[in-house]
């Protein structure tokens, strides 16, 4: 059994957790997957919460706590991995930088499957924080990009985030004064925040663009202005099971709007110009990206 911490996971290349990430949202699409809504055990205050899944192989979960910390406090997270053929833990990652990764590979995937072009002129990315690495790690390891430009409310924090990001990715990465400057013309738009209003304007987004939020997606806190449905031809999610079961305490509740499987063969369209990925966390994709990973060491190490 391994146990992997936040160094041996970044030492592994981005395209093993894509491939696996990828394999699980296509199982999941033609129903070969054990991928159920998150569960939550409230402790009043804060909760853990659990996400359970696999498929015909592999089993686990994924557990972290919504407890009340300090402020800048590392968040701890658990993941565990069975191999379904021998009942036996096959692994361990401990923080939370699989998950991450895993969010991020969730993103890499919709930008490869939404967005035609195989080079993207110009990127837009909302936010700097872990998520939005990750973002760029997975998208970056699958499209050309001509230009990211970042903007979060510090100058210090984006202008830190963009040098640090440009350096270790070997892109045309910069900060910008204002949210509106970064969406502007933008081909893709990532919104990476935890921010309980809107942190963009849907008249700022250029015609036939591709937006992706990772954010709160809820009734009274989400970073997405909900004006953009009239503009959206097509909404997916990597588990539209997970939006169905927040029910009326999603967003878009009210909405009647079809969300589609990542991993369908093909999308129905509608009128607008627009394709929107509501990242959700498909149920053990978290789980497949940590076998993938225990896999890519075995491999290394002989």
């Amino acid at each position: 059994m391994r146990i992997l911490q936040e160094d041996d996971l970044n030492a592994i290349p981005t395209r093993v957790f894509l491939d696996a990430v990828r394999a699980q949202i296509d199982a999941d699409a033609r129903g070969e997957a054990i991928s159920p809504p998150r569960h939550r055990v409230d402790f009043d205050p804060g909760a853990l919460v659990f996400t359970c899944g696999g498929n015909k192989d592999l089993a686990g979960f994924r557990v972290y706590d919504t407890f009340p910390k300090r402020k800048n406090a590392v968040e701890e997270q658990l993941v565990v991995v069975f191999d379904r053929t021998t009942a036996k833990i096959k692994g361990i990652a401990i923080g939370e930088r699989l998950g991450a990764i895993r969010t991020g590979c969730l993103g890499g995937v919709a930008i490869d499957r939404l967005v035609p072009e195989e080079r993207i002129e110009k990127l837009a990315l909302i936010g700097t924080g872990t998520q939005a690495q990750t973002q760029l790690e997975a998208i970056l390891s699958l499209r050309e990009v001509g230009k990211v430009s970042v903007f979060s409310r510090s100058m210090e924090r984006r202008g830190n985030f963009a040098t640090d990001m440009a350096k270790k990715l070997s892109a045309n990465i910069t900060p910008t004064s204002s949210a509106e400057r970064a969406v502007r013309d933008a081909d893709v738009v990532i919104l990476a925040t935890n921010s309980s209003e809107p942190v963009i304007d849907t008249e700022w987004i250029k015609h036939g663009a591709h937006v992706t939020t990772l954010g709160p997606k809820f009734v009274d806190r989400h970073e997405l202005p909900l004006d953009i449905v009239a503009r959206t031809r097509l909404i997916v999610s990597d588990s539209p099971q997970q939006i169905a079961g927040q029910g009326n305490k999603h967003m878009f509740h009210d909405q009647n709007l079809p969300v589609q499987h990542l991993g369908a063969q093909t999308f129905n369209s509608a009128a607008g110009d627009l394709t929107l990925f509501l990242s959700a966390g498909l149920a053990g994709t978290e789980v497949t990206a940590l076998s993938a990973a225990i896999d890519y060491l075995d491999q290394q190490s002989g």
